[in-house]
């Protein structure tokens, strides 16, 4: 979008002389055509209100974004609370955690590291692969 002063002989013979504000939109591409919205011209006034209500515009709109945010962290944490009350509900699984400590135990993963071979970074580059 542009904006642009007429020059006094720009608006003289026009229907309203005093719309020497001219406001002019770029491209619009629809359906595979082109068009040139065609410029209009507004007054100076006119163009003082069409900016206030664009704000008022803007911040009724950054105003429901903030509160559609507020909706949706409330209702993260209301869902993050259920869950963590359902998890703490639950009686633990005690062989599920006795199979987590074993593998977690310093002879496991030793023994383990030592059966699976060496790491790829490790290899030799001029080693035989078959």
């Amino acid at each position: 979008m542009r904006l642009r002063l007429l020059a006094e002989d720009e608006s003289t013979g026009a229907a309203n002389p005093a719309a020497c504000v001219e406001i002019s939109f770029d491209l619009v591409h629809r359906d595979d055509a082109v068009f040139f919205p065609k410029p209009w011209r507004i007054t100076p006034a006119d163009l003082i209100r069409l900016v206030v209500e664009i704000d008022l515009t803007l911040g009724e709109i950054r105003a429901e974004v903030m509160r559609a945010e507020v909706t949706l962290k409330r209702a993260l944490g209301d869902w993050y609370a259920e869950g963590g009350a359902a998890i703490a509900s639950m009686p633990p699984n005690d062989a599920l955690l006795a199979r987590v400590l074993h593998g977690l135990s310093k002879d496991d993963l030793t023994a383990r590291r030592d059966t699976a071979g060496p790491l790829p970074s490790q290899r030799h580059p001029m080693a035989a692969t078959s």
